[in-house]
């Protein structure tokens, strides 16, 4: 562990010497170090692959263009069909909601109407009219005709009632 401790402390060193370009003397540098940094082969060639890799990174490949293209054209296509949809449920909100403020008036509307034909239909009422207002009278027993129901609650007339 010491030896391992010992060879980081060296190459932080070597480092430090390779990094230091000027000359200190007191809290100033004054003059250019004539040292140079050496470069080394296997750093060029790791730089010089590292450079290639973030070139190819860099690179875009037909396949994917398409592909992005593709996945944009659906994902385009996926918000136009959701907003529409959306519109249509907007659309048939409203249209639910003016019938329904239709349906409100309507019932307001037969629920006058019932009551002016309920208003109109006091028999009292027909009778009072029919007798003062238009002359009416009621009819003679020997003027009324019975019949008997046989099949139906209701009668239909077809032909003329006889007259005996």
């Amino acid at each position: 562990m010491t030896a391992r401790r010992r060879q980081t402390g060296q190459r932080m060193a070597e480092k430090y010497e390779r990094r230091q370009l000027y000359v200190v003397e007191g809290n100033t540098a004054k003059q250019l170090s004539p040292q140079e940094i050496p470069i080394y082969e296997e750093q060029e060639k790791k730089a010089r692959r590292a450079r290639k890799i973030e070139e190819r990174a860099l690179q875009i490949s037909p396949t994917f263009v398409l592909l992005l293209a593709f996945a944009s054209a659906l994902m385009l296509a996926v918000c136009v069909n959701y907003l529409q949809a959306r519109a249509s449920i907007y659309t048939r909100m409203m249209n639910v909601e003016e019938m329904e403020q239709e349906l409100a008036g309507l019932k307001e509307v037969n629920e006058a109407t019932a009551s002016r034909i309920e208003a109109a239909s006091d028999i009292n009422r027909i009778y009072k009219i029919a007798t003062e207002e238009m002359g009416m009278v009621y009819p003679e027993d020997s003027q009324i005709i019975y019949y008997d129901r046989t099949e139906s609650e209701y009668v239909q007339q077809y032909e003329k009632i006889p007259e005996d």
